[in-house]
Parts: structure tokens; sequence; C-alpha cells
């Protein structure tokens, strides 16, 4: 657990922000230079002052800066990531409403803003500003949250290698915890879900001594959770575990985002919504409005009448799954699906694309658009469903294949027409954003 007494004798008295971008332009800013894989951010802390930083935190010796600028303040640490967290839980102890936590292999944004507009029914809410839930987003998080003046949180949180989610989980300090599921996101680190899932339920660590655990009761592994088995991963063992589980079936809602993977996040805010005391009809009524985030199946609409779903920011085979599953579900001339690789999955990348494609030969899907190698693999499924004897019905969606982005660019543009709907899906390095952005500036 951190300590609540900064051993630096850090203020935040003064300090308007934090600030990790030394070339952002800032007002009143502590800056906490990052030492990372091919840079190191005390090389920069010159631009920072210049670019409004008052404050700096330093683990190089700071007597020559202190020197050079007499005016701003500097704080000697061993170092700066640990120290960032050190301030971020300072923060978190001036924050007086309840702390929502929200984590899970796939979905987390989603089902973080869908709980914050469940709660806008009836409260004022703060909450993460787009994907900041890592070691270093979380304390910044945590200052703006001690800022916000807001009622209640909900504070979304990542991983992204073993032991991360303890070292977040004690900045945040969450009072209620959700866990969205459970998939094979990190799998190449952790090995198998079992391990994924204990590391999400580390989510527990910073919690005070009662606390709720929301879990998706139609997740094969959390539906089987229960306070004995987190006693025995040796979680919350001094806790106590108020496990409340929600599921598809709890509320009757008609979304404009479709998919079932959009109904569990809908009851997820439904349920934390009401036990938080919002009116469950008002909850409902923005739920029942709300478009989707941009990058995670946000659903437009272009002058020239494509449907989209911007799904491009990620990509996880059960992500994926439920990307197609929702195209599947909206109505349109043609369905059309755009699909890059899916990254770090493992050794077995290439059969998850294969699954994928065996599902998506499921569905009625019309045109399959595959970018990279690995996506390829996607159509190695889909052949291989309608090339078994066992398939009798349905009709095999055109394929086409890509290793060049600006092909498949302008394939895109040139085959979309007025009453098609797209889905862009793979991982965020393949940039199919890139080519949502040009149909979003044609949005209505």
């Amino acid at each position: 657990m951190i300590s609540a007494d900064i051993s630096f004798g850090f203020t935040d008295e003064g300090i308007e922000e934090i600030v990790l971008d030394s070339r952002k332009e800032m007002h009143n800013a502590l800056f906490v230079p990052i030492i990372g894989e091919r840079s190191d951010g005390h090389d920069y802390i010159d631009m920072a002052i210049k670019n409004g930083a008052v404050s700096v935190l330093s683990s190089r010796d700071i007597r020559p800066l202190k020197e050079k600028y007499p005016e701003v303040k500097f704080y000697q640490v061993p170092d700066t990531k640990t120290a960032l967290q050190e301030i971020g839980y300072m923060e978190r102890l001036k924050f007086h409403g309840k702390v929502i936590g929200v984590t899970g292999s796939v979905g987390k944004t989603t089902t973080r803003t869908m709980i914050a507009e469940a709660l806008s029914a009836g409260l004022k809410v703060f909450q993460t500003a787009g994907n900041a839930n890592s070691q270093v987003g979380v304390p910044i998080t945590m200052f703006r949250m001690a800022h916000s003046g807001a009622d209640i949180a909900v504070i979304e949180l990542g991983i992204s290698e073993p032991g991360e989610m303890t070292k977040i989980a004690n900045v945040a300090s969450v009072d209620i915890a959700a866990v969205t599921n459970i998939g094979i996101a990190h799998i190449e680190y952790l090995k198998t879900q079992e391990n994924i899932m204990k590391e999400k339920l580390h989510i527990l660590d910073g919690t005070k001594k009662d606390i709720i655990l929301y879990t998706n009761d139609d997740d094969p592994l959390l539906r089987t959770l229960t306070v004995e088995k987190l006693h025995e991963f040796g979680i919350a063992v001094d806790k106590n575990i108020d496990i409340r589980h929600y599921s598809i079936k709890d509320y009757s809602l008609s979304l404009l985002m479709k998919g079932n993977h959009m109904l569990q996040n809908a009851s997820a805010a439904m349920h934390i919504s009401e036990d938080a005391g919002v009116d469950p009809e008002g909850a409902k009524a923005k739920l029942e409005s709300f478009t989707g985030v941009q990058g995670r199946g946000e659903t437009f609409r272009t002058a020239s009448g494509v449907t989209v779903i911007d799904d491009a920011y990620n990509a996880s085979p059960v992500s994926m799954k439920a990307g197609l599953e929702a195209l599947s579900q909206i109505d349109g001339t043609r369905k059309i699906a755009v699909l890059a690789d899916m990254l770090e999955l493992g050794d077995k990348t290439l059969d998850y694309h294969r699954e994928v494609g065996e599902y998506l030969a499921t569905l009625p899907i019309d045109v399959v658009f595959l970018l990279g190698e690995k996506a390829s693999y996607i159509g190695t499924g889909i052949n291989a469903v309608f090339d078994s004897s066992d398939r009798d019905s349905g009709k095999k969606p055109t394929i086409e294949y890509f290793n060049d982005f600006s092909e498949l660019d302008n394939t895109i543009h040139a085959v979309a027409n007025d009453g098609d709907v797209v889905l862009f899906k793979g991982s965020n390095s393949m940039k199919l954003s890139e080519i949502v952005k040009e149909f979003r500036q044609e949005k209505v």
C-alpha cells in the first residue's frame, strides 16, 4: 500500500495540471519526466519549463536545475514514476465521493463511459479521460478527480504487464469494482485466462475494508467467482467482499449500439447507477440515447448514406467477434467487415484469427476485407467452414486480401455505397482509424 505521506515534501498548491509531454503548452503544471525505452523525459525539462511547468520531479541531480531556474520548484526523487503514484494516492484521499473502478479484457472504456452516462441522470460524474488507465495515467486521473467537484467517479484501470494492476489499484483505492470479462488480451505475457483473471482481480488490492465487486455473469470464468476463490488467489483476504453479478438478461433496453456485449455493458451501468440512488428511468434514457465511444463501437452515418461502426481502436478475438455480431444486427443493403491483424496474442495467434473467420462464416455478412498477413487467416477460417461438407446453407461472403494500406483505403471508399454498413476492427497499430477518420469527415 502506498503511504499517505509524501516522502519528498510535494505540495500541489498552485498546480493546475500534471504533464508528461514536455512539448505540450501548459499552465502552472507539474512536469514529470518519465524514463522510457527510447527516451528519457529528463532530457526535456528545459522545454517543459519554457512551455509553462512551474514544478518538476527529477531522479537526476536537481542542483544545477535549481541554479538555472530559481523560480521553479524541483523535487528530488529516486524514481519519477513511483513518485507520481505517491502524488496520485495523495490526491485520491482528497476526493470524498465514491470511486468506481472498471477493468476487464475488453469493453473497459465503453463500460466506464456507459456507467458514467447512467450515473449522470442524477449525479455530477467524473470519469477517466480517454484511456488514461496506466501506471502514469491513473495518478494524473486522481489529480483531475480531486479537483473536479464531482459527486462520484468512474475510473478505468488497465494492465500491460504482470503486477501492474496492484500498483494502480493502490493509487485508485476504489470503493466499487466492476470486471467486464476475461479474454485473451495479454495472454502472451500471462499465459492463461485464469492468470489474466487473477491479475484483473487485483483491482481489489487498494480498496478499503468493505468493497462491492460487480462481475459479468455471462462470462464463463467470472460466473464461477466466489469470495472463497478470491481468498484462494490470495486477493482481498482481509476484506469484506460483496460480489454482485450482472447479465444481459437483467434489463430490457433498446440501445443504438448493437450486440450482446453492449447490452452487458449497459446492464452493469444500470445496476451500479440504481445502487447509487439514480432514477432507473433516467439512467435508461441516458443509455438508450448513447451512440458509443469513438474507436470502440461508435456508430455513425455519413452524408452518402454509409453506416460506419468505428471499432478500430484495438482488437482481440472476443472483441472482434462482438464487433461482427453488432455488424450482423444492423439493417443495411450490405454488411462489410474491414478487419486487420490482431496483435500480442502469443503462440496461437493464427489459430485465433482462423477462429474469428469460422465465427464470421455463421453470420450474414456480405463482404470481408482483410488487411495484413495474420488477418488473412480469418479468410482461411471462413473458407474452411464453407468448404466443409457439413455446410448446407448460407451465402459465402466475398473476401479480398490486402497488404497495402493505401489500396485498402481506396477500395473501401470506392465500394461502400448508400445503405451499406461497414465495420472497422483491428489492432490500433494497423491504423484502420485513419480510414474511419476520412468517413467521419462526412458524418451527418
